[in-house]
């Protein structure tokens, strides 16, 4: 009988941490380990009542075989309580390939990939399912407004999974979401992303590839028909393949300000809590994956209503006094460009300051540096924060936000590299008195708290 103990090591990440509560909510005895947590996930350890032990020491690892090790993918050989593992010959798992073969098994898999807005698409069907009576067992990469947590164990047939494209762990450097084999496989926008894994876009889409290629043949693809790359993949698809994009053509039209489903009816954008384009073709997407379970387009719609997305994406922070501030995820270019985008759209006459941290692995480096500059001058006011791990990057590879400023400049926008200690204080002075002002930072990470810092200046 499989054991029904599980360690995971890197516990504090907001994906592990959404792993932990799914399976403790499974029937598992969980605990793990980090060097230290950090919002949010410590606020839903904390809530799931899961031990987390800090930081990391040889001492912390189980001494019984009969707990299974899933290895975060930030850890990798030489971290110490890996080898410490190793040296008892532990069984090591990567989280993704445990859930295949445990709580995944004998469900309706509908797992959601691309480049851009998985997370929040896979919280808008899990909404969905369970807001239309499905019971769906789900995990989201991302904490969400709607649901108690991002992981949760259900009764029902569902179970709707965020696939990653990025490795599984340092034994196993295929992507997450070749573990899951869907029955219904969303697929977002495509485009080339995680370089330090995919140093060209060729090898990121042979991952894709044999992704498609799992579903069966009674299976479904809903597709972004908009995504050049997310199109050509559909060709791989041995199955139906459900089209989401503006085309009149498309199965789920796009419309301006809304969404036509395939028997004519619309749902008006105007009557949703999130908004922007970006939002709202993963809603679309989202609606159009639940259909293959819920084929009531009215409930669909009505629940699609009450959905108000996940933290951190476009996530309105603080509104007062003539200042809203939102706090985004955005880090890709074609998502800085859709949440100013979106931001512009709703406040057309407001002063917009841009915050832009460099963080992610394809973000601090140069490859895109023409792109990131392009979408960043769409603001009104630019802010580029500190390089993350800047000594980690060979200067020929990495970013240069002074050369970005100077061409922004250029172009008529104002724009400056600060370092993120010093943001809170430099976008302070670069309020304009007389207009409304938006300010949006944008992360995949902390940004060192600047977001926090600079609303603490009006939540006194």
């Amino acid at each position: 009988m499989e054991s029904r103990k599980v360690y995971l090591m890197g516990i504090g990440g907001i994906a592990m941490a959404n792993v932990a509560v799914l399976l403790a909510e499974a029937g598992y005895r969980v605990a793990g380990s980090d060097q230290n947590v950090y919002e949010p996930a410590a606020s839903i350890l904390r809530r799931a009542g899961i031990a987390v032990r800090t930081p990391y020491e040889a001492a912390s690892v189980p001494t019984s075989s009969e707990t299974t090790i899933i290895v975060g993918n930030a850890l990798s050989r030489g971290h110490v309580e890996v080898e410490e593992a190793l040296r008892r010959n532990l069984p090591l798992e990567s989280f993704s390939g445990f859930l295949r073969r445990t709580v995944m098994r004998d469900r309706t898999r509908i797992v959601v990939a691309g480049t851009h807005g998985k997370s929040s698409t896979t919280a808008a069907i899990a909404f969905l399912l369970s807001s239309t009576g499905h019971d769906p067992s789900y995990l989201i990469g991302a904490d969400p407004l709607d649901l108690d947590f991002g992981g949760h164990a259900a009764h029902g047939l569902p179970f709707v999974i965020e696939g990653d494209e990025y490795d599984s762990a340092f034994f196993d450097k295929r992507s997450k979401f070749l573990d899951y084999f869907p029955q219904i496989l969303v697929l977002g926008k495509v485009e080339h992303d995680h370089l330090d894994i995919f140093p060209t876009l060729e090898e990121m889409l042979i991952s894709y590839r044999r992704l498609v290629q799992q579903l069966p043949t009674d299976g479904t693809l809903v597709v972004a028909a908009d995504s050049e790359h997310a199109v050509d993949l559909a060709k791989y698809a041995p199955c139906s393949v459900l089209t989401v994009g503006e085309d009149v053509g498309c199965a789920w039209q796009l419309l301006d300000g809304g969404v036509r489903a395939p028997d004519g009816a619309i749902l008006a954008e105007s009557s949703l809590q999130v908004f922007g384009a970006h939002n709202l073709q993963n809603l679309a997407l989202a609606i159009a994956a639940a259909s293959k379970v819920e084929v009531s387009t009215s409930k669909l719609f009505a629940a699609a209503r009450g959905f108000r997305g996940i933290k951190r994406r476009m996530e309105c922070v603080l509104d007062r006094d003539g200042l809203i501030v939102y706090d985004d995820f955005a880090h890709h270019s074609t998502a800085i460009r859709a949440a100013i985008a979106a931001v512009r759209g709703r406040h057309p006459e407001a002063n917009i300051v841009a915050a832009f941290e460099p963080r992610s692995n394809t973000a601090t480096r140069c490859l895109f540096q023409h792109e990131l500059t392009d979408a960043l001058g769409t603001a009104d006011h630019v802010a580029i924060g500190s390089i993350h791990r800047k000594e980690k990057i060979p200067s020929e590879v990495r970013l240069d936000p002074d050369a970005m400023c100077t061409e922004l400049k250029q172009r008529g926008v104002r724009a400056a590299s600060v370092p993120n200690a010093d943001l809170p204080e430099f976008i302070q002075a670069s309020l304009v008195r007389e207009k409304q002002n938006v300010v949006l930072f944008m992360s995949n990470g902390s940004f060192d708290g600047a977001c926090q810092r600079f609303c603490g200046y009006y939540n006194l």
